[in-house]
């Protein structure tokens, strides 16, 4: 909390730390909740689902971003690899089993959660929110340009986003 005070410390922003599944807000507080790459961090979706719906006021919206779930399946997120070190594909396995997945991010050990694209859909549709869109996000034009590693970025969905209404 402190480095993120030094890089914003306006008045009435508050920084605390909580499990996100303990996080706390009045009913109704919000018109906007945004999520950027951090629920397949979150074990118990469902319990932020409810929250959500719960913090958000009438009409309000809930956009958010994860791993898709074909590229969290297999659990190493990593290619498979020819003898000569070519990526041949992704793995996509153990799918249907959801949970837990151990694996490396920059170089760290990591806990990420895999769920089905049943699982978000049906959480979120279940809970009372309506899907507004889908997106498996891809490279632009111009990213597959200038980054000529990008081409692999089209061979299987690394990001979902999903948008919903309260």
């Amino acid at each position: 909390m402190k480095k993120a005070r030094e890089i914003n410390n306006l008045k009435g922003i508050e920084y605390f730390r909580s499990a996100l599944e303990e996080v706390t807000y009045p009913n109704q507080t919000f018109d906007v909740i945004l999520s950027s790459l951090t629920l397949h961090y979150v074990e118990l979706f469902d319990t932020i689902a409810q929250n959500i719906y719960k913090w958000l006021k009438p009409g309000g919206q809930f956009v958010f971003s994860v791993e898709h779930p074909v590229f969290t399946a297999e659990g190493t997120q990593d290619w498979s690899y020819d003898t000569h070190g070519e990526k041949q594909h992704w793995p996509v396995d153990n799918y249907f089993i959801e949970g837990r997945r151990n694996t490396t991010f920059l170089g760290e050990n990591v806990v990420k959660y895999h769920r089905t694209l049943t699982t978000y859909l049906s959480c979120l549709l279940n809970q009372g929110f309506k899907l507004k869109e889908v997106v498996e996000a891809q490279p632009s034009e111009e990213m597959l340009k200038q980054f000529s590693e990008m081409k692999d970025e089209l061979r299987r969905p690394m990001i979902l986003i999903m948008s919903y209404e309260k």
